[in-house]
């Protein structure tokens, strides 16, 4: 997931900045790094359709399954995104006004890819160390709805900021006080709400991860989530940190790594559907069995809400035995 393309193509594109006296060597690094980007995020985007075909029309959706369905429309706009940046750059001539079009129009899908992509998985995180914390409350209390309903509340969440960095930081190109202004609510809302949110989440289902036997049909599910956090946090979130460094101070230094940023990026996007694959499918029928299946065995949330029901239940059990013992 990533915001830092459009700054990458304008930066490569828009601004001369003499960083050798190669400079058809500066031209070329860059754009066999392009067309790795391109690949890589070709691949994934259609990766992460087939998870969304899987689950979206093949499996029974739970309370679970909206989420994911909506993360991979989420990563799957985004690397479509990121494909078409990369190829644009790598195959079009500088002074195309095509290429200049399709960066701007491309710029509004990355931005909203990839706060989506922030948002959604914070969610996932509350949603799973409730159904730890509570998994009584949330078996048989928890509106039916909810998933939907947050789903719904980020995406518009999603649109909002967007379009205010969009309007503010991208057409200003990150000079006026507006930006600054929004540069400082965004590094509020990332920072100090949704991040420390998902890093609360991710350390109790680490330790229910710790606790739970690998057996366990809710490890498979924890370890998902813990797996597709700690990726966006090495690859995603430190392009919130340089984009926010442009809006600011403007460093031009900071073009020259966003070839890698954005292959990063590309890299973050497709591994959800991998961490999916490898943790759901067994050693034994790796590569054998149908990927419905393997996403079956990932995403059911019913049989891990019973076990950690009965993993409860278990509990106060033991402790009315030792009670009583007394």
């Amino acid at each position: 997931m990533n915001l830092s393309s459009a700054f990458f193509l304008k930066g490569l594109l828009f601004y001369n900045y003499p960083v050798s006296s190669n400079a058809s060597a500066e031209v070329a690094e860059p754009k066999y790094l392009c067309w790795l980007v391109a690949v890589l995020s070709f691949l994934g985007f259609v990766e992460n359709m087939m998870v969304f075909w899987i689950l979206g029309f093949q499996l029974k959706r739970n309370s679970f399954t909206v989420y994911i369905l909506n993360l991979a429309v989420a990563d799957a706009a985004l690397l479509f995104g990121i494909c078409i940046v990369s190829v644009c750059y790598a195959s079009l001539d500088k002074s195309s006004k095509i290429k200049f079009y399709i960066v701007e129009a491309v710029e509004i899908a990355l931005l909203f890819g990839y706060n989506t992509g922030l948002y959604l998985l914070t969610a996932i995180s509350v949603e799973r160390c409730l159904s730890v914390l509570f998994p009584i409350w949330y078996r048989c209390q928890r509106p039916k709805n909810q998933s939907s309903i947050v789903c719904l509340l980020l995406w518009v969440l999603s649109v909002l900021m967007t379009g205010i960095e969009y309007s503010f930081c991208l057409q200003e190109n990150g000079f006026s006080a507006e930006c600054w202004i929004v540069s400082v609510v965004i590094c509020c809302e990332t920072f100090l709400v949704f991040t420390p949110i998902m890093v609360l989440c991710s350390m109790t289902l680490a330790i229910k991860v710790h606790q739970t036997s690998w057996n366990s049909p809710s490890s498979n599910l924890y370890l998902t989530i813990l797996l597709t956090v700690i990726m966006f946090f090495l690859c995603a979130m430190p392009l919130r940190i340089l984009y926010i460094l442009l809006y600011m101070y403007h460093f031009r230094v900071l073009y020259r790594i966003f070839p890698i940023v954005l292959l990063l990026s590309s890299i973050n996007s497709g591994a959800n559907p991998l961490v999916y694959f490898f943790v759901g499918s067994s050693a034994k029928k790796r590569f054998k069995e149908p990927l419905k299946e393997v996403l079956k065995r990932v995403f059911d949330c019913e049989c891990v809400c019973e076990t950690e029901i009965e993993y409860t239940e278990d509990t106060v059990d033991d402790t009315e035995t030792t009670g009583s013992k007394f």
